[in-house]
């Protein structure tokens, strides 16, 4: 059952659709840290080697520590986009709610979906991308569109680009 799991796993993260080095790090890091915990119970059938069964952990372990450092990563290099999205400027955050993008209220999660949303993103690809359902995307979009007091994605972009238009000289 193992073997079949890591089979599917493989099929639906080897092909994506938008396969840019952040995307492709992460697929190789989760192929990793999941056929590690996939290969437990065959360590444990294979007999009493706890230094194979520690390894095979620790090996999970690590991959998933890298995905995370990875993601914090692609944060910090893109920080720039996201000062621009979320409004950190102490002189923008006095503004109107209606005026700003509270950065301090969204998830990490909400992060990511906004700021493939302002790639011009669909729903699916992003939910493809994230590896979660098209409906978490729908739910994850309706949060920041509240939290922002924006009524749909297309206030969400008109405001953004509104915000990039203001910042130009």
């Amino acid at each position: 059952m193992a073997f079949i799991f890591l089979i599917i796993f493989y099929r639906r993260i080897s092909n994506p659709r938008n396969p840019n080095a952040f995307i492709l790090r992460r697929n190789k890091l989760s192929m990793v840290s999941v056929a590690s915990i996939a290969l437990l119970p065959i360590c444990t059938v294979i007999g009493d080697y706890q230094w194979i069964t520690f390894t095979v952990m620790n090996l999970a372990f690590f991959a998933i520590t890298a995905i995370e450092v990875d993601r914090y990563l692609y944060f910090l290099e893109n920080n720039t986009r996201m000062y621009e999205v979320f409004a950190l400027k102490k002189k923008q955050r006095e503004e109107s709610i209606k005026q700003k993008i509270i950065y301090e209220d969204l998830t990490r999660r909400e992060i990511e979906v906004a700021l493939s949303i302002l790639s011009n993103l669909s729903y699916k690809k992003i939910a493809h991308e994230l590896f979660i359902a098209e409906s978490t995307v729908s739910k994850h979009a309706s949060n920041i569109f509240k939290k922002t007091g924006v009524k749909n994605r297309r206030e969400f972009l008109k405001r953004f680009r509104q915000k990039k238009m203001n910042k130009l000289p």
